[in-house]
């Protein structure tokens, strides 16, 4: 399934409780994921033979964690929306947990839309 049509699945308040539990301390942030939201849904999705793989990856010491690499997101807001998500051998995220993944990583990493410059400022302020 490719991002977009997962992401279609969700209504916004569903996808932000799913944030607010994987990245405690992220409510501050709703109104800019929120129009993240709203713009992606805007668009249309350029098809990626690419896709987001979402695998178990290695951190610091013996920590490890499930997720999808920033290089899966060095793209378009536009190009992501049109790539398959795959889950790789071990990792259990629900749907939602992996479009709640896939927004945060689309707002920080993926080269986003002119109407984001403003949210993306206020992403990265502390």
């Amino acid at each position: 399934m490719i991002l977009y049509d997962l992401l279609q699945a969700y209504r916004f308040d569903e996808i932000m409780a799913t944030i607010n539990n994987m990245y405690p301390g992220t409510s501050g942030y709703r109104d800019q994921l929120r129009l993240a939201y709203d713009l992606l849904l805007d668009m249309r999705p350029v098809p990626s033979k690419k896709p987001i793989r979402f695998k178990i990856i290695d951190g610091p010491g013996d920590l490890k964690y499930m997720g999808a690499e920033d290089r899966d997101f060095n793209t378009t807001w536009e190009v992501c929306l049109g790539k398959n998500l795959v889950r790789e051998k071990g990792v259990d995220l629900t749907d939602d947990e992996l479009v709640a993944n896939c927004l945060v990583n689309i707002c920080f990493t993926a080269r986003h839309p002119k109407a984001f410059d403003k949210a993306f400022e206020e992403l990265h302020q502390e």
